[in-house]
């Protein structure tokens, strides 16, 4: 009996050795030439510009690294959807991603979806970018989750499609006449009712059929290309309000980045901010294109002048910022006002 315990017990710690040192030999921090497999999780379809994006990031990392880094891409939520993600990437699960951060975590992780951050496009870069005071601080608090913040995908500028024509969206804080469908958080709610419209939070999943049947006059959060894929066939009016500019974060594990040496380090800090100079670049072509395909399905876009954005934005920023300066926290909107 004394016999057989002994034999199992060497039989486990056997394995054991052979664990650890099979684990330290395919370690992921790139330092002595292991191959490195990353999983990079995307929450857009397949044939959605970020999804391509993620695609070529990947051939670029395998193609400069000669193979030694192999990046697997997993889009339209299949490794979960992104709190889900998030928290993954924090704990090492999941390696990286490109999604929308969850601000159900941590309220300043909100941060970038301030109504109003950006007017147009020519100040997407000196906003968001690496440089930026929002870049810097939502690397500082994802960092605090155990996330490193590479970078952004700007995907475009948000809008209202409704199913009835508004015909005083102009006068500032004046009833609307319609009920729009908004996420559920102050960043999203507060401008459209500070700006005048009635507001009910519906199931992202029910949006298509309470624009069917009434339940909502129309949606605000999407771009053009979200109210073209999603809702051209309920939507009659397209209104292009800038109200807030949709961009996912691009993070990895903090403890993979910082394990990895200085080389690949740097290469995957290039390549990102390559991907987020990209989709600037492409962000309003984008737009344009989903503005002409709604036109083309017999739905009124409704576009306004510089003078006009800049009304909107001034009003938001006025009237709801102040809204926002206890939820978001530390001293955010206040460092945004000085902005």
């Amino acid at each position: 009996m004394k016999k057989k315990i002994f034999s199992l017990f060497a039989i486990l710690l056997a394995s054991l050795v052979v664990s650890a040192c099979s684990s330290s030999e395919s370690g992921s921090d790139g330092k002595d030439g292991d191959t490195i497999d990353i999983r990079l999780s995307g929450q857009s379809p397949d044939d959605h510009p970020s999804t391509q994006a993620l695609y070529k990031f990947a051939e670029q990392v395998k193609e400069k690294t000669d193979g030694r880094i192999n990046v697997k891409v997993y889009p339209a939520n299949q490794l979960g959807d992104y709190t889900t993600v998030y928290q993954e990437i924090g704990q090492g699960t999941i390696d990286m991603a490109l999604l929308s951060l969850p601000g159900e975590l941590d309220d300043r992780l909100r941060l970038n979806f301030v109504p109003y951050l950006i007017e147009n496009y020519k100040d997407i870069e000196k906003t968001i970018g690496t440089d930026s005071y929002v870049f810097n601080k939502l690397e500082e608090v994802n960092a605090e989750q155990g996330v490193q913040l590479l970078g952004f995908h700007a995907n475009g500028f948000g809008g209202v499609g409704t199913t009835k024509e508004v015909t005083n969206l102009l006068d500032l804080g004046e009833d609307k006449g319609l009920l729009l469908r908004v996420a559920p958080d102050d960043v999203f709610r507060l401008p459209m009712e500070d700006i005048g419209f009635r507001t009910v939070t519906i199931p992202f999943a029910d949006l298509y059929t309470s624009l069917q049947t009434g339940a909502a006059d129309g949606w605000a959060g999407g771009e053009a290309s979200l109210n073209y894929l999603g809702y051209r066939d309920v939507i009659k009016y397209f209104y292009q309000t800038n109200d807030f500019f949709n961009a996912d974060a691009f993070i990895i594990n903090k403890n993979l980045f910082d394990r990895l040496n200085e080389e690949d380090r740097k290469l995957i800090e290039e390549l990102s901010k390559e991907m987020t100079d990209k989709s600037i670049e492409t962000a309003e072509i984008y737009d344009k294109e989903y503005k002409e395909k709604l036109k083309e399905e017999g739905i009124k876009v409704v576009e306004f002048s510089k003078e006009e954005i800049h009304k909107l934005a001034e009003h938001v920023r006025k009237n709801t910022w102040p809204k926002l300066n206890d939820r978001l926290g530390d001293g955010i909107i206040d460092e945004l006002m000085k902005q």
